[in-house]
Order: structure tokens, then C-alpha cells, then sequence
């Protein structure tokens, strides 16, 4: 099985939709607290077989965060949701305080993107912004949001690496921040 990668990290050589070997790519949306999970979830992506941006990778996006400059981020931020298929939220309860979530939300959604949120198994309180899109809940619904995620694929003839890796362990990769699968 063919093994997703970080758009962020190839920005300069082939940073297209275009570019993806299965036409795919998750962008990451996230609070900087909730980075460990975002990394987690990128991580299970791409082991799925499918790309994803995540802005820690996106040089010059740090770059831009480290001199505070506002417009170099929302460039950076914009050119990795027009570069994805979709825009997966991960959603704590810190993201209710984010200022970039909802903008990258909002963008998403003027852009077209498919827009999901996948809540923290200790989150209680879901902004009415994120209620636009599907909501996940556990690694039961990441798993069966990536299978339809293949179908929708499917269904435009795109030849995927491979099949999803279903991990309904004890000990799976997610289970310290999600729903344990039901």
C-alpha cells in the first residue's frame, strides 16, 4: 500500500491537488495546543494512503508565524486549503478561543472543500461554525469518513494506492485522544 505524504513538505516542488498520486489531500485544520493529535491524525492519514497538509511541515509558514506577519500566514493558509480536497477540523475545547480555525473554516468552505470535524474524545463544546460540515466522533467515524472519502474517489474512476488500514485494537495509534471504536 502506497503511503501518503505532507504537502507542506513538498511545497516547492509539485504543490497541487494535481500532484497527489490518489488526487487527495486533507488539510489539517488545528489549534497550536492541539498539535500532538494533529500530528497523530496526519500520521493515520497518510498511513491510510492519503495526503494531507499540516502546516508544521510549511516552512514558510513558520517562517511568517515566527515574524507575526499576518499576510505571508493567511497566503501560506490559503494556498494549503486551495492545494486540498478536503479540510478536516480537529476540535477541542481550545478551538472555541482559535482565531485561525474559523478563518481557515470559512475559507475552506468559500473555496468549496469538503469540511469535516473530528472532536476530542474529552470535547463538549462544538463552535456553530464547524456544525457546516460532517462531524466525526472516535476512530470508528475517521475510519468510515476516510472509506467514503475512497468511494466519492471511486466513483470518478481515480486509482487508489490501496485499502484503508482499520486498526480496531486496544492499542490503536488515536486511542489517547479519540473514541475508542465502537
Amino acid at each position: 500500500m502506497a503511503i501518503g505524504y505532507n504537502l507542506a513538505e513538498k511545497r516547492n516542488l509539485a504543490f497541487s491537488s494535481n500532484s497527489n498520486s490518489n488526487g487527495i489531500c486533507v488539510f489539517i485544520s488545528h489549534v497550536k495546543d492541539d498539535k500532538p493529535l494533529a500530528i497523530s491524525v496526519g500520521e493515520y492519514i497518510k498511513k491510510a494512503g492519503y495526503n494531507i497538509y499540516l502546516d508544521i511541515e510549511d516552512n514558510e509558514l513558520q517562517k511568517a508565524a515566527s515574524a507575526n506577519d499576518a499576510v505571508k500566514i493567511t497566503a501560506c493558509i490559503e494556498k494549503g486549503i486551495e492545494a486540498s480536497t478536503h479540510v478536516m477540523c480537529i476540535v477541542s475545547e481550545r478551538t472555541v478561543r482559535s482565531w485561525w480555525v474559523p478563518y481557515e473554516i470559512g475559507f475552506s468552505k468559500k473555496c468549496g472543500k469538503g469540511i469535516s470535524s473530528l472532536t476530542h474524545k474529552d470535547t463538549t463544546t462544538m463552535p456553530e461554525y464547524l456544525q457546516i460540515g460532517s462531524l466525526i466522533r472516535g476512530i470508528k467515524g475517521l475510519n468510515l469518513y476516510l472509506e467514503g472519502i475512497k468511494a466519492d474517489v471511486k466513483k470518478f474512476s481515480v486509482s487508489l494506492p490501496g485499502t484503508l488500514t482499520s486498526e480496531y485494537t486496544s492499542n490503536h495509534p488515536l486511542e489517547a485522544y479519540l473514541e475508542k471504536y465502537r
